[in-house]
């Protein structure tokens, strides 16, 4: 997907019609938001892990909880 040599990229660029500059600049676009992608997903994926435990952990009650009155 990423061009490595020189050649490569004269060969790509002329294929697309752009400079060897502007091919680069897309490629390295697309690797930043691909790279970004993969940031967000793996943090996504510890939020829903971390949320998971939270979610089986029984809840202590705090003595703000108790509404006055209630039978304790």
């Amino acid at each position: 997907m990423y061009p490595e040599t020189r050649a490569e990229i004269a060969r790509r660029s002329e294929a697309e019609g752009i400079t060897a500059a502007e091919l680069l600049r897309r490629l390295f676009e697309r690797r930043a938001d691909e790279d970004l992608l993969d940031q967000m997903n793996a943090w996504d994926a510890a939020h829903a892990a971390e949320l998971h435990a939270l979610a089986r952990e029984p809840y202590p009650l705090q003595p703000d909880d108790i509404p006055p009155g209630a039978a304790r």
